[in-house]
């Protein structure tokens, strides 16, 4: 086992789970709600929106619910999940849209949507669990739909000392997990400073798009 492969494996062995992840946001759901409600991604929306087909979209690990009430403003249709109870309790008070409480690990659904949203929450998913995780959410994308998400720029799994597992991607790794998915090609890729509740964060933000089925030749 290489070093990197020992440095996951104890990594899952600290939060095998993800329960001390859930717990945190369960146990501080409204402050975070509350601090990250008035984060401005007006351009990243727009950017999104202006390549999402109509058709509804699914803010996927929807927090408080500040992403799903921006679309909900723009006009379109919403769907959301997350993993902690109480923050889906405050997004479904919040935004009027009942947010099921869904891991990525799990998710399965029949619905299509024109767009996924996974906006700093596929970061709390293992490296070992990542390409299966975006694999679920790329099954249930529409033809020509969107799929946006975001993670902090990095090349680590780390457990913060408030009980958060954290997964890390650069350029490399992410188009790696991309490329991985046969349904998706890629659109784009960029990085940016912003906000998180860590502070002032470097943000690796990509988009990916929903292929055409491919057609059977005939013989």
């Amino acid at each position: 086992m290489t070093p990197v492969q020992t440095s996951q494996s104890k990594l899952a062995l600290g939060d095998p789970d993800g329960e001390s992840t859930i717990a945190f946001y369960n146990a501080r759901a409204a402050a975070y709600a509350d601090q990250t409600a008035h984060v401005d991604l007006s351009e990243v929306y727009d950017r999104f929106l202006a390549l999402a087909p109509a058709g509804p979209i699914l803010d996927a690990g929807s927090g408080g619910g500040r992403d799903t009430l921006a679309f909900l403003k723009r006009g379109r249709e919403v769907d959301a999940f997350d993993a902690s109870e109480e923050l889906a309790r405050i997004s479904t008070e919040r935004t009027g849209v009942t947010t099921q409480v869904v891991r990525f690990e799990t998710f399965q659904t029949t619905k299509r949507y024109a767009g996924i949203w996974a906006c700093a929450s596929l970061l709390h998913v293992t490296q070992f669990e990542l390409s299966d995780a975006i694999g679920r959410l790329a099954n249930a994308l529409a033809t020509n739909g969107v799929f946006f998400m975001s993670f902090k720029y990095g090349d680590e799994q780390r457990m913060e000392p408030d009980g958060r597992r954290f997964t890390d991607l650069n350029e490399v790794s992410l188009s790696m997990h991309i490329h991985r998915q046969p349904r998706l090609r890629f659109n784009s890729m960029w990085v940016f400073d912003g906000a998180s509740t860590a502070g002032k964060t470097s943000w690796l933000n990509a988009m990916a798009v929903r292929k055409h089925r491919l057609s059977r030749r005939r013989s």
